[in-house]
């Protein structure tokens, strides 16, 4: 009985911190209008920071993966990488099988989707954490 009860707790726990990674209100500034374009390092760190870091380190585990190599370990397709971004369900029930295997290492929990990112957004960051820098 106490097993079940904990093993419902952990559960339960676990599931709010994941759920938690994606509410945070993302801000994204608009560089071509606001008359005042900031370095694409400066937009890929803030954006990381806005919708990134609350589940992932760029040099360790964290609630989620570590992302430093992450272009490599996607085989230099950036493309796979927007998608699996924006919607990692989709991707993963497409049978990609880095996907599946992100799934399957994670406990097959799910990355918070991040429709919200243009593909310039997801480019400035992964510039950032190519940079290694946090």
């Amino acid at each position: 009985m106490k097993m079940k009860v904990l093993l419902s707790f952990m559960t339960l726990a676990i599931t709010l911190l994941v759920y938690s990674c994606g509410t945070q209100e993302a801000t994204q500034t608009n560089t071509e209008t606001a008359g005042n374009p900031e370095p694409e390092m400066g937009k890929g760190q803030k954006l990381f920071i806005n919708n990134c870091i609350q589940c992932h380190n760029i040099k360790k585990d964290k609630i989620g993966p570590k992302l430093e190599g992450i272009i490599a370990r996607w085989d230099n397709d950036t493309a796979r990488i927007h998608a699996f971004i924006r919607n990692s369900q989709e991707v993963i029930k497409s049978g990609d099988p880095r996907a599946v295997k992100l799934y399957d290492d994670w406990n097959k929990t799910v990355m918070t989707p991040m429709p919200h990112l243009s593909d310039g957004d997801i480019d400035a960051i992964l510039e950032y954490i190519n940079k290694g820098v946090e």
